[in-house]
């Protein structure tokens, strides 16, 4: 499984659903709360969060790009079904959800794969993965409102 390139969205599943999980909960616990909706950065966050795990959990793998649309797709299938399934799409349709997803987590694997293979510090420095899916989310936060 650390070899296999689509264990970075078995990685996004398992990130979007427990942030799934986690509205869900919060709007049940706490009905007069304001949580917040899944727009484009809270998209990235998650697609971040996600590659950044799985910087740490192996070795990073190549720019491939079999397996970046493959990871793209299943990206918008997770982007779509999870969070229809919580009941926390916010009236957001489910193929703007699902096609937003795609290219949210197709891009930020794009972006994500070639920086950590630009940087390349090896065990030297153990933070820069964080630090490069923070500077990727901090980069996107113009994208806050468009969806």
């Amino acid at each position: 499984m650390r070899e296999n390139p689509l264990k970075r969205s078995v990685l996004l599943a398992a990130v979007v659903g427990l942030a799934c999980l986690t509205l869900a909960l919060a709007g049940t616990l706490a009905p007069m709360a304001i949580l917040p909706k899944l727009d484009l950065p809270m998209l990235l966050g998650l697609s971040l969060l996600a590659l950044a795990l799985d910087a740490y959990w192996g070795p990073a793998p190549k720019l491939s790009w079999p397996a970046l649309l493959a990871n793209a797709a299943l990206g918008g299938a997770v982007f779509a079904l999870l969070p229809w399934c919580a009941g926390v799409t916010g009236g957001t349709p489910v193929w703007v959800l699902g096609l937003a997803g795609a290219a949210v987590f197709g891009a930020s694997a794009l972006l994500y794969t070639a920086a950590l293979e630009r940087i390349a510090t090896g065990p030297k420095a153990p933070l820069a993965p964080a630090g490069t899916a923070l500077m990727l989310f901090l980069a996107g936060q113009c994208l806050s409102g468009m969806l």
